[in-house]
């Protein structure tokens, strides 16, 4: 048993005498590398502009995807990066036009509905709007049903309006968390290089183990 613990201990020492000679060549071999790349960044970097996440937020609130352009603004200027927001701006407006057209649709409609049911009501079931003369007042808030398809009524109009409401609004939201969250990481450096490296580890008198380092 001791022999094996003995056996085991050399091999231990000549794999860690390995790796430091190799950690050691690495390492050397890659402070060249990071100070090459490093005199390249800073030629491809705007050392004197200063991101503000804040200018990102405020933006966006106000108008939706400025936010967005400012944060692309600052990808240019301070890091020549993949990541990139001027993508996200059709997405944004896309959904707020969609959101938006429906939520307008549906105001007219309920607002159409909920006068004509009115009217009827005030004058003793006379008629006011040619489009609804086909309309019973019960089809008024209900809905009705012509060659197959189906038109709602005054309660399914100002239900699908109000969360059509909420959609845009939603919408509106997140473009100004989106912005206030992307714009932390335009300053934010991750290195696209990463070293994986094993050693032996020596945690008592008669026990051995392995060690692994990432950095990144």
């Amino acid at each position: 048993m001791y022999k094996l613990g003995f056996l085991f201990s050399i091999l231990s020492f000549f794999l860690f005498a390995g790796n430091l000679s190799a950690r050691f060549s690495f390492e050397s071999d890659d402070s060249l590398k990071v100070h090459v790349n490093k005199e390249k960044d800073s030629l491809s970097k705007d050392t004197a502009y200063h991101h503000l996440w804040k200018h990102a937020t405020i933006w966006s609130a106000c108008l939706p995807g400025a936010g967005q352009i400012y944060n692309e603004i600052g990808y240019r200027r301070v890091q020549n990066k993949k990541n990139r927001a001027w993508w996200k701006v059709p997405i944004i407006y896309s959904a707020l036009g969609v959101t938006g057209y429906y939520f307008y649709n549906n105001l007219i409609t309920a607002q159409g509905l909920k006068r004509e049911w009115l009217y009827r009501y005030d004058n003793g079931n006379a008629m006011s709007n040619t489009n609804y003369f086909t309309w019973s007042n019960d089809e008024l808030l209900d809905g009705k049903t012509i060659d197959n398809l189906y038109y709602p009524g005054y309660d399914q109009a100002a239900k699908y309006r109000d969360l059509f409401a909420v959609g845009f609004i939603a919408v509106w939201g997140l473009n100004v968390v989106e912005a206030l969250v992307d714009g932390h990481f335009v300053h934010f450096d991750v290195s696209e290089d990463l070293s994986f490296h094993y050693y032996p580890v020596l945690f008592d008198r008669n026990v051995a183990g392995i060690g692994v380092g990432l950095v990144f």
